[in-house]
């Protein structure tokens, strides 16, 4: 354990030590979210603390590149407890018993990690061209999530809320540190072209290797598996689109195919609507299903100072080249009453439904109601919510839990 501590510090040493000569350089916190959930755990109403803190040192106007760091942490609490526990080393031959082996496996999963994520050099203007040329190594650019829009036109509101850890406290396949953020995300070693030409209207192309993906039990691929995908932005002032085609495969394998659309239409200053949908990975030796679809559309309706949101999601099969069994044939349904408007006066709140069900197994449905608040202080969204569980009235623990967080606003 000694050994992962002095990895964890030469890791903040490198940032360091490559930070240093780089006076023209920024560094900035693009992501940031720190979130508490109060709920019965084992009889006892217990507090836990995620984190996801995404760090990255910038070129600034001299340098084109991006050094991104990912701190993470599924339960701070717990990370923090399990510094002052010291694995003592057994006889040979000595048997570990469940007990034992279950306890490191909750340290090992609760670890508190601040890793590498992305390092990004960027030409702009290549040879004089409207041509963006980029080499990267990590883990970056999300399709159809709605971030490129923020990132290049300043439209925040192409996203989505009903994403993170507020509405998926359990993560992806009970894995709390998988999210939701998009259709796809480039995960590997290549490099990129975005043509530039046309402000509203960006074709891009990417070809890398990808990482390897360590699912439950095995390693996916086993063989070095190559990735290229296109994609296209469409700016206009009442209607963005972003669409994507990409194949993965390794040699002597079956391919891998994906593709998306996100589409965000504005009617006026009351009617909005987002359409997610797409595949967010088939490989061509499967038999095609409905669960390989991504699928979320969400009609907004703006009435003065108060908005309705209706959401409907049905979760992927295969998420960023994983199958999640435990996500088969999941969807959501969030109906939002909002009032106030956080962009103009800084406050927010409202009262929510979320109704969650399985398509093949329609007697498991869960239903949380919740009332929320959220305001801006500091650069920050604060938000608070407390969810109501109306089908478990015979166990009093159980009826509430208790979100408080805190993120980067906008």
């Amino acid at each position: 354990m000694n050994f992962r501590r002095s990895r964890q510090r030469n890791l903040i040493a490198l940032f360091i030590f490559l930070s240093f000569p780089l006076w023209g350089a920024e560094i900035t916190v693009p992501k940031l979210e720190l979130t508490t959930r109060g709920a019965e755990v084992e009889g006892s109403f217990s507090l836990s603390a995620n984190a996801a803190v995404d760090i990255a040192l910038n070129g600034g106007y001299k340098y084109g590149f991006l050094l991104g760091f990912s701190f993470d942490s599924p339960d701070l609490g717990k990370a923090l407890a399990y510094r002052n526990f010291a694995v003592v080393p057994v006889a040979a031959g000595s048997l570990i018993g469940a007990e034992t082996f279950n306890a490191l496996v909750d340290r090992y999963n609760n670890q508190a990690t601040l890793s590498f994520r992305i390092a990004k050099a960027s030409a702009r203007e290549l040879f004089g061209l409207p041509l963006e040329f980029s080499l990267f190594t990590g883990i970056g650019d999300p399709f159809c999530s709605g971030e490129e829009f923020a990132q290049r036109y300043g439209l925040f509101d192409v996203k989505t809320d009903f994403t993170g850890f507020f509405y998926f406290p359990e993560g992806i396949g009970g894995n709390p540190r998988r999210r939701y953020d998009g259709l796809y995300a480039v995960q590997g070693t290549g490099f990129s072209f975005a043509f530039t030409k046309w402000e509203n209207f960006v074709p891009m192309l990417y070809a890398y290797q990808d990482f390897p993906v360590f699912g439950e039990t095995e390693m996916v691929p086993e063989k070095p598996q190559f990735s290229g995908d296109v994609r296209f932005l469409f700016n206009h002032k009442k209607f963005q689109a972003e669409a994507y085609f990409g194949i993965s495969g390794a040699k002597d394998e079956e391919n891998e195919i994906r593709g998306g659309l996100l589409a965000f239409f504005r009617s006026g200053k009351r009617t909005e609507f987002l359409l997610q949908c797409g595949i967010p990975g088939w490989k061509t030796n499967e038999e095609f299903s409905i669960d390989h679809l991504f699928l979320l559309f969400e009609p907004r309706l703006t009435f003065g100072k108060t908005a309705l949101h209706a959401t409907f999601f049905y979760h992927p099969l295969e998420y960023l080249h994983i199958n999640e069994e435990k996500e088969r044939g999941k969807a959501d349904i969030n109906i939002k009453f909002l009032a106030g408007n956080l962009t103009q006066s800084g406050v927010q709140g409202g009262f929510e439904t979320t109704i969650g069900i399985k398509v093949y197994e329609m007697a498991d449905y869960s239903i949380w109601m919740s009332p929320f608040i959220s305001f801006l202080s500091s650069g920050l969204q604060w938000d608070l919510k407390l969810r109501f569980n109306p089908l478990v009235l015979e166990t009093p623990g159980k009826l509430f839990e208790l979100f408080a967080g805190v993120k980067t606003a906008f």
